[in-house]
Parts: C-alpha cells; sequence; structure tokens
C-alpha cells in the first residue's frame, strides 16, 4: 500500500507543468570588479559599521531606534503577517476535512389528513481534495513564500536606510552645533576688536567709517546665530522622529557633549572603499527585495499555465441521520457517499492563455525594474567612493585656507594698530575667518555624510548569503 502511494505521488511529481526560476542577474563578476576597480581583497563590512565614528551617543540613538522606530515595527508586523498568509495558502492544495451537526423540528399541519412531527439528527464529516497533479499548489505556496521573503529583505533594507538616516542627520546636527560656537567664538572675538575701535573712537584715534564698520561685523555675526539654532532644533526633532519619541526624550548627550566629531576630519582608511566582495551587489537587501518579486511572477506565471490543464477533485461525506437522538450512531443510521469530479477548461474565450500571457508579460516588466535597480546600485557603490576620496582631497584645501586666514587675521590687527591699514581690511579677514572656519566644518561633515552614504551603498552590511 505505501509502495503505491509513493507510486501514484511520483506520478503526480512529474505531471508538474511551469519551468523552474532561473537567475537573471545582469552583471558578471568581471564587470562589477571593472566598474568598482576592486582589489584582490576584500573585507567583511559590519551591520554596525557606524561604530567606526567612536561617538557613544550616536551608538546610543541607533540602538534605539531600530528597536523603537515606528516603520521598524510595521514593517515587523508585515513580516508576521506575511508568515500567517504563506501557512494560510501554502495549504490550499491538501485535503480539507470538516464536521458538521444539525437538528431539525418539524410539525406539520393540523388541517392536514394525517399529523405527524418529526424529528432529524444529523452528523457527520465532509471531506474534500483537488488532486495536485499539475503543481499548482506548490506555486501558490511559492508566491506566498516570496511574499514572506521579500518582507523580511525589507526589514533589513529599512534598517540600512534608517542607520543612514540617523547617522546623517545626526553628523548634520553636530555640525550645526560646531557651527554655532565657532560663530559665537568668532562673536566674542569681534566685540573684543569692537570695544578696542570704541575705545579708539572715543580718544579720536579711531573714525566713524572704523566704528560702523566694526559694529557692523559684530551684527552680521549676530544674525546668523538665531538660524543655526533653528536648525539645531529641527535636526532634533527628526532624530526624535527616527527614534520614535518625543523631542523632550531624547538622549541629554544630543546637547551635552565632550567632542564633537565635525571638529576635525575623520581620519578613514580610503583603501577600505574598494576592498569590497564580489557580492557587494547581490547581496544587497533591496536588490533581494526586487528578486523575489521575481521569483513570485515567476511562480505566478506556472500557477496560470496549471489551468490550462484538467483538474480532478474528490469530496466524500460520512455521518448518521436518525429520527431519535438514542439511535443517531447505530450502525443503521450510517450515510455516506463520494463524488470524484473533473473539469476540462474548452472554450472560455482564451482567457486562461490570456492570463498566461498576462502574467509573462508582468514577469517582463520586473525583470526590466531588476535590471535598473541593479545598475542603480552599481552607480551608487562607484559614487560614494569617488565622493569619499573627493572629500578628503577637498578638505585638505579647506583646512590649509583656514591656517591662512589666521595667519592674515593676525597680520591685519597688527597692521591695524600700527596704523599702516584701515580697520575695513581687518573686518573683511574676520569674515573671511569665519566663513573659512565654516567651510571647514562643512567639509568635515561632507567626508562623514560620503562615508555614511558609501556603507548604505554597499547593504549596510547585511548579507544573506
Amino acid at each position: 500500500m505505501r509502495k503505491s502511494i509513493l507510486f501514484i505521488f511520483l506520478i503526480l511529481q512529474a505531471c508538474h507543468v511551469g519551468e523552474k526560476f532561473s537567475s537573471v542577474f545582469p552583471l558578471t563578476n568581471d564587470k562589477i570588479k571593472q566598474n568598482l576597480e576592486l582589489s584582490n581583497q576584500s573585507e567583511v563590512i559590519s551591520v554596525d559599521w557606524y561604530k567606526i565614528f567612536k561617538d557613544d551617543v550616536l551608538n546610543t540613538l541607533i540602538h534605539i531606534a531600530l528597536t523603537d522606530n515606528l516603520s521598524i515595527k510595521q514593517s515587523i508586523q508585515r513580516l508576521q503577517q506575511s508568515r500567517y498568509s504563506y501557512l494560510i495558502n501554502s495549504t490550499t492544495m491538501l485535503p480539507q476535512l470538516d464536521s458538521s451537526g444539525e437538528y431539525e423540528f418539524s410539525k406539520a399541519s393540523n388541517n392536514q389528513d394525517y399529523v405527524y412531527d418529526v424529528n432529524s439528527f444529523k452528523v457527520g464529516l465532509d471531506a474534500s481534495w483537488e488532486l495536485d497533479i499539475w503543481g499548482k499548489g506548490e506555486y501558490i505556496s511559492e508566491q506566498y513564500f516570496e511574499i514572506m521573503r521579500n518582507a523580511q529583505y525589507s526589514i533589513a533594507n529599512l534598517k540600512v536606510s534608517l542607520t543612514a538616516e540617523i547617522v546623517s542627520n545626526y553628523v548634520n546636527l553636530r555640525s550645526l552645533q560646531e557651527k554655532l560656537k565657532i560663530t559665537e567664538q568668532n562673536l566674542s572675538l569681534q566685540k573684543q576688536i569692537l570695544s578696542t575701535v570704541v575705545s579708539q573712537y572715543e580718544n579720536g584715534i579711531a573714525d566713524d567709517l572704523a566704528l560702523n564698520q566694526a559694529e557692523y561685523t559684530v551684527e552680521m555675526t549676530k544674525s546668523s546665530i538665531p538660524n543655526l539654532k533653528y536648525q539645531i532644533e529641527v535636526y532634533r526633532n527628526t532624530l526624535a522622529i527616527l527614534l520614535g519619541c518625543t523631542p523632550d526624550s531624547l538622549p541629554a548627550g544630543l546637547s551635552n557633549y565632550k567632542k564633537n566629531l565635525t571638529s576635525t576630519a575623520f581620519q578613514f582608511d580610503i583603501n577600505k572603499l574598494n576592498k569590497l566582495s564580489l557580492n557587494v551587489i547581490r547581496s544587497r537587501p533591496d536588490i533581494l527585495v526586487a528578486e523575489t518579486v521575481l521569483k513570485q511572477q515567476n511562480a505566478a506565471i506556472n500557477e496560470a499555465i496549471t489551468n490550462l490543464y484538467p483538474s480532478i477533485s474528490l469530496n466524500a461525506t460520512f455521518g448518521f441521520i436518525s429520527t431519535s437522538g438514542h439511535s443517531l450512531f447505530n450502525r443503521n443510521s450510517q450515510v455516506y457517499g463520494y463524488t470524484p469530479s473533473f473539469i476540462l477548461p474548452i472554450w472560455n474565450w482564451k482567457q486562461l492563455v490570456n492570463n498566461v500571457e498576462l502574467q509573462k508579460s508582468i514577469n517582463e516588466e520586473y525583470v526590466l525594474n531588476y535590471n535598473e535597480v541593479i545598475l542603480t546600485a552599481l552607480t551608487e557603490i562607484k559614487n560614494s567612493i569617488m565622493a569619499v576620496k573627493q572629500a578628503y582631497r577637498e578638505n585638505r584645501s579647506y583646512l590649509a585656507s583656514v591656517d591662512k586666514m589666521r595667519n592674515i587675521l593676525d597680520l591685519s590687527q597688527e597692521k591695524y594698530k600700527n596704523g599702516l591699514i584701515s580697520f575695513t581690511d581687518v573686518a573683511t579677514a574676520e569674515q573671511n575667518l569665519l566663513n573659512a572656519q565654516i567651510n571647514l566644518i562643512s567639509s568635515n561633515t561632507n567626508i562623514l555624510q560620503n562615508i555614511t552614504a558609501f556603507y548604505k551603498s554597499v547593504g549596510g552590511g547585511y548579507n544573506f548569503d
């Protein structure tokens, strides 16, 4: 008996129609290596890549966000829903068994020739089974399995984006705080110079032009402070949304810090940029999301093909019917029956054939989208590598410009004291130094942002190999 069942099962499996999914990844390893200029060595990227910045506050923010972010929580619920959907739909072609019970009482009319009361007790089992000859059940199950995997990869993709977004907003916040600090330091220096000019003006040494210029410089610097404070608050509020909390619940370290990571250029080994695995694109969560869509659609095509073939179903009933509850389960009360059924599509105005072609056309669209996502990923990685390298070259020039402007300001102040130049030159030097310092902070920030973009472009360390 067991051998017969196994034989029938193997025959049914051999009848499966449709084609198995085959990879359509458009880039060869040589293409990837050539475009990204990869070295022969590769390093594993950690999901905790942001810890290279050695900023405890940043680490805390990301830890909280990955747990409490509302979008993350929603995506986890979607994953759970997809698991239930898979469990529900993976059993659609398996035998189904239901039980039922019924009691019926009927009283005849007193105006009939005969009067009788009827009691009817019914209890039984109903079984149904559509034989999965062509693999339809397998393809339905496969579709929902890929939906479940899509949800899993989507969570990883969301975490990659969330981590990068928190780092980006945090870096911008620190950049603004550093710019505010420098602006206030310059304002303090300018006020000291203004005090000197006022003293000189009262003693008849400085003229109205010098006094007005000094006052103008102070007021211009003061005018930039409110906007900096406003932008700082905006980034604090943005971080609160990303962390899934209110602004007043943010870690205290956002306001109180010992060292600002944008105050100096972050030291990063740029050789790591080209030490990537050849699988760096294929393993990106967003690529895997797109791939699951292809696999799901391939199964949808196969399911549509199975509808072109005959279907065989078996239905059976077994139970007891009696007019008395006492005799319900007697052998004489037994009823049973079975109904094999056969359906063969003959004429449906090509609905089934057109559905197959529709699913194939949808699949072609998804393939094109898959290729586009991969090319976009390649471009993002290539651009991020170049951006980091260029940011460091740019930073060296900004650092040199700050040193030069400090020297210029010192010389200008000395010459002004000796009456060799007007105060306008000093004011100009002050403003140029402030601008140079602000530009340097922006450059330091740009390095951090580009490093963040690089780690995001390579998948944030998530690997599903």
